[in-house]
């Protein structure tokens, strides 16, 4: 078996959902965490994840060195580190056959099953996108090459020290990788969850997701994905019922929380009908609407500026 690890620093405070990350974590046993963190470490948690106790500034300047680059590193930042992981990370991931990088909001399903040996003795770069790198997952054949891939992207410094993250994990490397073919990418579907086409992104649902002993299933379709990453309901997101010192078998997860019993019918009525006039899907038609007439504007001044 390919021995697994993925890389997730992460700042500040834990998450409100962090315990039900830790119990999905757990259900992955041939699969390492490895954590950088300032965040106070848990006196109880999963043996196959390592927290690495460090503050920004130190990480800063170690990050500084490997790279070559001044990184104005933040913990939105990191999204632009993460091809460097390999390089950046090499003491601790020097002894595994596969490394990558992930994201917290996140509660995994059962990884083995959708990253198959075959998979992993076939395919050097493993994404969780259909044909593109994907910044929640994606793993890395660890090879001294593929650590210093970053370092061929185009102007890779530039984007490492501009003070606003430039996408360096899911664009530049995505197009370096559709350019320069000489590495076997696997990224032919979604892994995760998915809507209209898109993943991670979703509308604000109660109940939809159950996690059950370690399998993340969809309970509308009853189809298991490889894990579920709530991106745009950690906002959203109030409460966590679960206590991953006492691991429950089973619970769901809804937008605005993780829980261990079904809401009422009643509540999926009210939800539906909120999610009718303020759901995600339509606050984003409103949020596109916008940014077409802030355009429009824009255009129209530009060209009156030229006519006077």
């Amino acid at each position: 078996m390919k021995d697994i690890i993925l890389i997730i620093p992460y700042f500040g405070q834990w998450p409100v959902w962090f315990d039900a990350f830790l119990s999905s974590v757990v259900k992955n046993p041939t699969i390492h965490w490895l954590c950088p963190t300032n965040c106070p470490i848990p006196k109880t948690h999963p043996e196959n994840i390592t927290f690495l106790p460090t503050t920004l500034s130190t990480l800063n300047t170690k990050v500084n060195t490997i790279v070559s680059a001044n990184v104005p590193l933040t913990p939105r930042k990191f999204c632009d580190l993460k091809p460097a992981y390999g390089d950046i990370f090499y003491d601790e991931i020097r002894d595994y056959d596969y490394w990558g990088f992930c994201d917290l909001d996140i509660v995994w399903g059962d990884i083995r099953q959708f990253i198959t040996p075959r998979v992993l003795d076939e395919y050097d770069i493993i994404s969780s996108r259909k044909e593109a790198i994907s910044g929640h997952f994606t793993l890395f054949r660890n090879t001294n090459y593929i650590q210093e891939l970053y370092k061929k992207l185009p102007n890779y410094k530039t984007l490492f020290e501009h003070p606003k993250f430039q996408w360096t994990d899911e664009v530049a490397l995505t197009n370096y990788l559709k350019n320069n073919q000489e590495l076997k990418v696997y990224w032919p579907k979604i892994l995760c969850n998915q809507e209209r086409g898109r993943d991670s992104h979703q509308d604000y649902y109660l109940d939809r997701w159950q996690w059950q002993d370690g399998k993340m299933i969809n309970t509308k379709t009853n189809k298991e994905v490889m894990y579920l990453h709530f991106i745009n309901w950690k906002r959203t997101m109030r409460y966590c019922e679960v206590d991953y010192s006492n691991l429950p078998s089973h619970f769901f997860i809804s937008y605005n929380g993780i829980h261990v019993k079904r809401h009422s019918s009643g509540h999926h009525v009210l939800n539906n009908i909120k999610n009718v006039f303020n759901g995600y899907w339509v606050k984003e038609k409103r949020r596109i609407r916008k940014l077409k007439l802030k355009s429009l504007i824009k255009r129209g001044k530009n060209k009156l500026r030229k006519v006077l």
